[in-house]
């Protein structure tokens, strides 16, 4: 009998484990599911509970509480914070009717909290000091919980907008077609807009929906969502500059193409010009011919150039770090162009104007020439060619990228005469060919 049971009793705990087995096989094989943690969600700015301590004055209890907390949301959320909508106005008029005693109650704690829809998260009152000799007026001392709205870390970086692209004509003709010269435009600013908010240097503005932005603004406002949210209203942030741009030509015909742009960028605090600038380029063959993507190319060359023009204004270009001749420079994306030879130059002293005391800058020195190898989205590598001066005292950052130089090759053919050539070879340039060289510098 017992041996049965032992047997039994065995028999069991194989089937047991081998159920077992059979669980840990199954979770093995099932996979894990994604974490959402995984991914990092855009920063947009987020709505916190900043602890606020205020103090207010009142011919009551419930007037010195009540100017205490309009004094801590306005601390938080700054003067201009709406303190007319009704979820506001039901927090201020909380204390109504209440002596100080009934103030200090934990009763009356969560129910700011509650009248608040979340504006006020926490309440107490510190310190209440009736009226005396010298104060004929109520004190109420309070630390509060105040929804603020944070700005996300985007909002540090120097504001842009790209302002309109202005045209003269009605048509450009690419390739045979009249392409609307508003497309054009249109295509210009959106794609300029696209490449500098890739530059990751600047916070770019919209301009363009803001007539959706207020519908969101307005919903806001009239209480149709959470309370807390009133914090996102007069956040709005305004630009540092302004960028527009002017094409005066844009065409392709039998293979070539040409085009201009002048381009402005205007400081929005003084409306000083900080950027004036005519750019121009030619085009060879570009695509497969189509007027499609002859237009795509073209557009692209002049929000190449407009951002690199405006990113070397803004942000020069400098060495960050150099090993002999080779170089890492310290922004790539859409700064500069890879196998493009720039050049260098080593920055001196600065200068002030001896009459105004304004600074002129700092002095220049010509240094070498870079030629970009690789470019990633955050900086670019090269190397130096054509080192003029010795370059082992010169700091990081010492060196700054200036426009675009001629490849030595197109200068050696241009100054060295051919076999067998007499004096004619030494005739002066056409006027076209004296500036040829110019054509594409910012």
């Amino acid at each position: 009998m017992k041996l049965r049971q032992v047997m039994g009793a065995a028999t069991l705990a194989l089937g047991l484990m081998a159920c077992s087995h059979k669980d840990d096989a199954a979770s093995a094989s099932r996979p894990e599911p994604a974490s959402a943690a995984g991914q990092a969600l855009p920063d947009v700015g987020k709505l916190d509970s900043v602890a606020a301590t205020a103090t207010g004055n009142g011919a009551s209890a419930a007037e010195a509480v009540e100017e205490a907390l309009k004094l801590a949301i306005k601390q938080t959320n700054g003067a201009s914070f709406d303190m007319a909508s009704e979820q506001v106005k039901m927090v201020l008029s909380a204390a109504a009717g209440k002596d100080a005693e009934q103030l200090s109650a934990h009763a009356f704690t969560e129910y700011v909290a509650q009248e608040s829809g979340g504006v006020v998260t926490g309440f107490k009152l510190v310190k209440m000091e009736e009226p005396g000799l010298l104060s004929k007026s109520y004190k109420a001392t309070i630390e509060a919980k105040i929804a603020k709205f944070s700005q996300p870390a985007s909002a540090g970086k120097l504001k842009i907008v790209v302002g309109p692209v202005y045209i003269d004509k009605e048509a450009f003709k690419v390739a045979g077609i009249q392409v609307p010269a508003a497309q054009i435009a249109s295509e210009i600013h959106q794609q300029t807009l696209d490449a500098l908010t890739n530059t990751g240097r600047f916070s770019v503005l919209d301009r363009e929906l803001s007539d959706d932005v207020q519908q969101e603004l307005d919903m806001i406002s009239s209480g149709q969502t959470p309370s807390a949210e009133r914090s996102k209203i007069s956040q709005a942030l305004s630009a540092d500059l302004i960028w527009t741009g002017h094409i005066t030509a844009f065409g392709y015909d039998k293979g070539k193409g040409s085009w201009n742009l002048s381009q402005r960028v205007i400081n929005v605090a003084n409306r000083q010009v900080q950027l004036s600038s005519m750019l121009s380029g030619n085009s060879g063959k570009l695509g497969d011919g189509a007027a499609d993507g002859i237009r795509r190319g073209m557009e692209g060359q002049i929000v190449d150039r407009i951002v690199s023009a405006i990113l070397v204004r803004t942000f020069p270009i400098t060495v960050a770090s150099r090993t002999g001749n080779n170089v890492i420079l310290s922004q790539g994306g859409q700064s500069v162009r890879e196998g493009s030879r720039y050049k260098l130059v080593s920055l001196g002293q600065e200068v002030k104007d001896p009459q105004t005391g304004q600074s002129l800058g700092r002095a220049e020195y010509d240094c070498c020439e870079v030629v970009v190898d690789k470019v990633t989205p955050t900086m670019s590598q090269g190397h130096l060619e054509n080192v003029r001066m010795p370059l082992e005292q010169v700091p990081p950052g010492g060196l700054q990228l200036r426009e675009l130089a001629t490849a030595p090759t197109a200068r050696a053919e241009a100054s060295a005469p051919a076999a067998g050539k007499k004096a004619a070879a030494k005739k002066h340039k056409s006027e076209g060919g004296m500036f040829a060289a110019d054509k594409d510098k910012w």
